[in-house]
């Protein structure tokens, strides 16, 4: 059984180097390859980390008490690198979708004060953002509400000073 664990941090290892010298010699985009990479480095660190704990476990088992404290410290920290990239993915990905929001935002209320109608605004959402309807009609609802409408104004007019302190 130790044997089997042995061969999980192998393989997490050479998973690693094989597949991460191919995507740099396939045909792929940029996004492509770092997407491809980004799922490589997660799955050779979840197969690594599996394989160091049950290491861990049956070293422990057999009175192998350093050998076994080792491999749990890997695991550890091969996990804590693992979720540290899934918790800062998300964050990256949160910060996209706010950021969309605001640019959202700033269309909408530009429309609104040139006099635009729901409808073109509507059509707008639907057409170019590619917002489904619902999406659309949910947003222009929330935007439209005047208590959201000057909270979000308040926000905007805050980041667009902490810009201007940037540069």
């Amino acid at each position: 059984m130790l044997q089997l664990s042995y061969l999980g941090i192998a393989f997490a290892f050479v998973f690693y180097l094989i597949f991460g010298i191919t995507v740099k010699f396939m045909t792929l985009t940029v996004y492509e390859q770092n997407k491809a990479r980004l799922g490589i480095v997660l799955t050779s660190l979840l197969v690594f980390a599996v394989s160091s704990f049950s290491s861990g476990f049956i070293h422990i088992q057999s009175a192998k008490y350093i050998y076994g404290i080792l491999f749990f410290l890997f695991s550890g920290i091969s996990m804590f690198i693992f979720v540290s990239i899934v918790v800062e993915l998300h964050q990256i990905s949160t910060r996209a979708k706010m950021r969309r929001f605001m640019l959202l935002f700033d269309i909408v209320d530009h429309y609104l004060s040139e006099g635009k109608t729901n409808e073109e605004i509507l059509d707008y959402l639907i057409g170019i953002q590619n917002l489904s309807v619902k999406e659309a009609t949910d947003f222009l609802t929330f935007i439209t509400d005047p208590t959201n409408h000057e909270f979000l104004s308040d926000v905007n007019e805050q980041i667009r000073e902490a810009q201007l302190l940037k540069t």
